[in-house]
This record gives C-alpha cells, structure tokens and sequence, in this order.
C-alpha cells in the first residue's frame, strides 16, 4: 500500500472525528444540567451518610467532590442557591476535617455533630431539584449524549 492509498483512508476518519468533535459542543449551557446533576448526587450522598453516621463503626467522610470540581461554574444557579451550597459544603469540609481528626487520634466519632447538616441539605436538595424542574420539566437525570465509539458502533 504506498502513502496515497494511506491519506484516502486516514483523511475521512480525521475529517469525522474533527466534525464530530465539533458538532457535540463543550461546555456552555448544555453542561449546567450536568453540573447540576453531580452536585445534587454529592448533596443526596451526603443526606444518606447523616442518617447513618451514628450507626456505622467507622466513620465515612462526606462527599463533595463534584462540588470540588463545579464549586466555580454555578453562577447560574442564583445568588441565594450558590449562597446556600457554598455555607453547606464548608460546613461539609469542616466535619470531614473533624472526622479525619478522629480517626488520626483513634477517638469516637459519636461526638461529631453532624445532624447541623440535615436543614442546609434539604434546601440545597431542594433548591437544586426546583431549578432542574424549572429548566428541564424533570429531577431526573438529563439524558447523555452518544459518544463517538457509540455513535460509529452502535454502543449507547
């Protein structure tokens, strides 16, 4: 096979690619619903580990790593929501640093206030779920968009 039968093959795949690529779009409003989505899973997470924190032998660390990830991406959200997630995930961080403390110096975690999350991760569950019911009509999860693997093969 010399070079031009290589550059009739390989073109069309890095024309499609490139297309494909570009025509999926990044970013922008299309991604809020998934932001909105991966914050909401970490404030649901964290619901579950409220109720069961006492009952556990060993303490579990809250999550917040999508919010880690998105903390700077949510202006769209309102002042009084991004207001409200930010008081809860700092709180969030302060007990996970207590808990860290505990388990360093091998003491209980019984004496880990952590029922003081419970309101502010009803209103951020809350406040969350309003705003994908108002943009998306559903708290469900958005659908995802194909991938290019998925698209080519019929994988998704």
């Amino acid at each position: 096979m010399d070079s031009g039968a290589l550059w009739i093959i390989i073109l069309p795949l890095l024309v499609a690619v490139v297309l494909f690529s570009f025509l999926r779009g990044r970013g922008g409003v299309r991604r809020h619903p998934d932001i909105v989505q991966l914050i909401l899973n970490d404030v649901k997470m964290d619901q579950a580990l409220v109720s069961t924190f006492y009952l556990r032998e060993k303490p579990r660390r809250f999550e917040m790593n999508n919010w880690a990830l998105y903390k700077n991406d949510i202006g769209f959200l309102g002042e009084s929501l991004n207001e409200t997630l930010r008081l809860t995930f700092s709180m969030v961080e302060d007990l996970n640093h207590e808990i860290k403390l505990a388990k360093k110096n091998k003491t209980s975690h019984q004496s880990i206030d952590v029922n003081k999350l419970t309101e502010p991760l009803a209103a951020c569950r809350k406040g969350l779920e309003d705003w994908m019911m108002e943009n998306l009509g559903t708290t469900e999860p958005p659908l995802k968009r194909p991938s290019l693997i998925g698209t080519l093969f019929g994988m998704e």
